[in-house]
């Protein structure tokens, strides 16, 4: 190798590796200020000369015969259809209403478990959600709550059940308007929250992502990039927490119920935000029922978690003398290694906007202005064989890394909010996507290398020539800041 060829080599590593160092700062520059953060809560326990009793671990037995009632109930501007269950006895009897969580499930998912806790003698509903609801659309949730404490006050009424003990249960997102309903209606006489959600639903997500890809082993740099991509989707409420003060005004007994594997909600953070509220606001009428192994429907190996029926039947059962436990907690603490934190904050061009735009930039710059220039440019002569050539590679290589990116971050999310990955897939697919990128940086500086050589020797371009490099260029130079956005030239693995 001669010494130009050595210059020419070494003049080429250089400007490659001055590329990547610019867009690496320009990268940290744009990229939102978001990371992670260890969760550092006390573990909820006991109040001294209280019990950490394990919780049951048997179901209760089938002892009262169960009549069932198809009704509907009256709320404002609509009738939920509505099934009760009851005991087959006379007296009046504890009740409660199934708040359901989000989507829009019918009561048909909840029907087996009221008719269960019928059986253990406390009369309960499963209503339906109004046609109306939406999940990404008609979220609200003023207007679940007082639908729910409709219900409650249609168990009030009944001549069967004890008007004192009528109150409310709710699963995940119904964990956000049973409280609410009960600090707005005294007469609620109970709640119970069973892997209620405290924080919004991205936020959880990206919770739920971030610690299944740590499980995992993967990059620090890819869970970054995973939680810009999560704090980019804001589509309707769904980045919103809910008011963090509504547990303050909760005056009722509560019972906490939670799986220590739940990954869809942090449930030791959860649990001590709504613990804590609740004393804020003077209530130490609440129990904390930890499940081991169990997720967010509180299941164990796809069977409900031995004794989770019972603790909530013997609790509302129980009731009053089982409500003033002064803040018992019982079964094993889960183990939460971050903390949920508020959403990173996209810039304009993060969201996805900004990612529409970007894909049709690519149409029109690599698709339709080459394809209608491409005979003019191609007549002008000169060396435009050889910069459109290199050109044209260039925006091969950016498309591939713009479209693995993509692919990566699908697998990213889904694998780690599912517990599915492995340390090996996440780093590989991280070490291929750098690679790529680095790839393209180095393209870049050959096809613009091969310009100015062009250019040297004389060359201009005609008409046609100078938009197809305009447009194809252009587009090569805002794939590139987009990889240098998330992450793909940052200085962290």
């Amino acid at each position: 190798m001669n010494a130009a060829m050595l210059r020419s080599v070494a003049s080429l590593a250089v400007a490659c590796a001055a590329g990547v160092v610019v867009l690496s700062v320009v990268g940290e520059a744009l990229a939102p200020t978001w990371r992670t953060a260890p969760y550092r809560g006390e573990p909820l326990a006991s109040p001294p000369g209280g019990s950490d009793q394990p919780v049951a671990d048997t179901e209760p037995a089938a002892s009262f015969e169960v009549r069932r009632e198809d009704t509907e109930v009256p709320v404002r501007g609509a009738r939920l259809a509505a099934t009760v269950f009851a005991p087959a006895t006379p007296g009046r009897h504890p009740a409660v209403a199934f708040v359901q969580g989000a989507g829009s499930n019918g009561r048909n998912a909840f029907l087996g478990m009221a008719e269960d806790f019928a059986r253990a003698g406390i009369v309960a509903v499963a209503y339906d959600k109004r046609s109306d609801y939406s999940y990404l659309g008609n979220r609200d949730f003023d207007q679940l709550a007082e639908d729910a404490a409709a219900v409650a006050a249609m168990l009030r009424r009944r001549p069967d059940v004890d008007p004192a003990r009528a109150g409310l249960w709710g699963l995940s997102e119904g964990g956000r308007v049973v409280p609410l309903a009960a600090s707005r209606h005294a007469e609620i006489g109970f709640a119970v929250v069973v892997s209620g959600a405290v924080r919004g639903p991205l936020r959880n997500t990206i919770w739920s992502v971030q610690e299944g890809l740590a499980r995992a082993g993967s990059p620090s740099g890819a869970r970054r990039l995973a939680a810009q991509v999560l704090g980019a989707g804001r589509i309707a409420t769904l980045h919103l927490d809910p008011p963090q003060d509504t547990w303050e005004k909760v005056r009722q007994p509560v019972l906490l119920v939670y799986g220590t594997e739940d990954f869809l909600v942090p449930p030791a953070e959860s649990t001590r935000a709504v613990a804590d509220g609740l004393r804020r606001g003077g209530n130490t009428s609440y129990t904390v029922a930890f499940f081991g192994g169990a997720d967010h429907g509180l299941r164990v190996d796809g069977k409900r978690a031995p004794g989770y029926l019972r603790t909530i039947t013997d609790w509302i059962t129980g009731l009053p003398a089982s409500g003033a436990t002064g803040g018992r907690v019982t079964g094993p603490a889960p183990r939460q290694r971050f903390a949920s934190v508020p959403l990173p904050e996209p810039r304009w061009y993060g969201g996805i906007p900004a990612l529409a735009v970007t894909i049709g930039l690519m149409v029109v710059g690599y698709l339709v202005v080459p394809g209608i220039l491409r005979r003019r440019a191609r007549a002008g002569g000169g060396p435009w064989p050889a910069v459109e050539a290199r050109t044209r590679i260039l925006a091969r290589s950016s498309t591939a890394t713009f479209i693995g990116l993509w692919v990566y971050i699908g697998l990213l999310v889904g694998l780690g909010y599912t517990r599915n990955g492995s340390a090996v897939l996440f780093h590989a697919g991280w070490g291929v996507l750098r690679f790529a990128a680095l790839g393209a940086v180095v393209l870049a500086v050959l096809a613009t290398r091969e310009l100015i050589v062009a250019r040297a020797d004389g060359w201009s371009a005609t008409g046609a020539q100078r938009a197809t490099l305009a447009v194809s260029l252009g587009t090569s130079a805002v794939l590139l800041l987009t990889a240098a956005y998330w992450g793909l030239y940052g200085p962290r693995w």
